[in-house]
Order: structure tokens, then sequence, then C-alpha cells
């Protein structure tokens, strides 16, 4: 049965009463709405949002001047390091995980730095702590998929993300991080409790957004 994409109205109260075997359309209906609703509805996601001062004190002249940011962070140091462990509940349905940041970066002079990155991989929980990964992982570096915006003092926003393709995982695993593509979540870690660690290099992680992908039979 395809999942429907488009609105799905459940069936008249007029034809359903408690007691009484429903059957035909109704019924039809009914199924229709709930895999939608289970398919497309409510599938796993998950929204962090990395809360970040923009305040920055003018000494030279006296004036604090905060708000007028407009969110932009001051530009990371050279070898700056931030690590986020964000938690993620899978469905038994779901298959890979697919992933959007917001991110900023810039440099008066690019090539100072040692190389900006994102890296995220996928971990299991076993006794209440994260435990074994489960994928390798994947790698946003620059310039292939990350911006440096010269900008002066302010690191300007950007967007960066897997895409959402699908693709058949090796049997025997990865050995490193690949390319971009949504973490793929193995069989026996359907329906579990994940976390998705996000490690970023000279580069000031705003936001990410995870998001459930799957293969529909």
């Amino acid at each position: 049965m395809a999942t429907p994409i488009n609105f799905q109205p459940m069936p008249l109260s007029q034809s359903c009463f408690n007691g009484v075997v429903t059957m035909g359309a109704p019924v039809a209906q009914m199924a229709l709405t709930l895999k939608q609703l289970n398919q497309v509805k409510f599938r796993s996601a998950g929204y962090y949002h990395v809360g970040r001062s923009t305040w920055q004190d003018w000494n030279s002249i006296n004036y604090a001047k905060g708000a007028t940011f407009g969110g932009y962070q001051n530009i990371p140091t050279k070898g700056y390091l931030d690590e986020f462990d964000l938690f993620y509940f899978s469905l038994p349905t779901s298959q890979w995980i697919g992933i959007e940041i917001i991110y900023g970066a810039a440099s008066s002079n690019p090539t100072s730095l040692d190389g900006p990155y994102i890296l995220a991989d996928l971990y299991e929980i076993s006794g209440g702590a994260i435990s074994t990964k489960i994928d390798e992982g994947i790698l946003f570096t620059y310039p292939e998929q990350l911006q440096i915006l010269e900008r002066g003092q302010l690191t300007g926003l950007a967007r960066v993300n897997t895409g959402s393709r699908l693709y058949d995982f090796p049997s025997g695993g990865l050995s490193a991080p690949t390319f971009p593509r949504p973490l793929y979540i193995p069989p026996s870690n359907r329906g579990d409790e994940l976390v998705v660690k996000i490690e970023a290099r000279e580069v000031i992680i705003y936001a990410v957004h995870l998001f459930d992908i799957f293969m529909e039979a």
C-alpha cells in the first residue's frame, strides 16, 4: 500500500459505531490516514539550537555594543574546537538520519587556519551511557562544503546539509568518515535512542536539525 501525501480525512462519524463491525470504504480511509500519520507526520526529528553570546564591549569608546550584531558571533580563533552530543530517538522504521547545520565561519585570511571542518558521527546508548560508534560519520570540509566568509570580526550565517539521497551501506562497515551523506542506522539499533556527535573546528555551530529518512517497502 503506497503512502498518501495529500490530505486524508477520517471517515464520517455516521459510518462508524462502537460495537458494530465496520468494513469497506471507512476501513480503507482509516488505514490510509493512519499510514500517513505513521510514515509521514509522526517521523522522528530533532531541532537543536546552540545559545551564543553576541555581546561585546567597545572599550575604546566606552560604549557597549551587543544587540546590533544581529546574532553574529565573533570569528573563531585558530584551532577553536566545539563538541556537542545530540540525542535522537529513532523509530523502528528509521534507516538513515539526515542532518542540516546552520553555522558561521570567517577569517580575514582563510589560509592562516588549520582547516575548518564539521564532523558528525553516530553512537548507540548502552546502560544509560554513550557507547559504541555505529557509523564512522561524515565530514564537511573547507572549501569543498563549508564557506569561509571574509567579514572581518563577524561570522555571518550559512547552511550545509547531508541531502537525503538513499544508498546501500557497505556490508563490512566503514573505517573512516566519508563525504556528506545521511548517517546509517543498523537494523539492530532502529527504534533505539541514539546520539549524533558533532565536532566543529574553527566553525561556530548555531543550530542542528536531524530528520528521519526511510525507504518505503
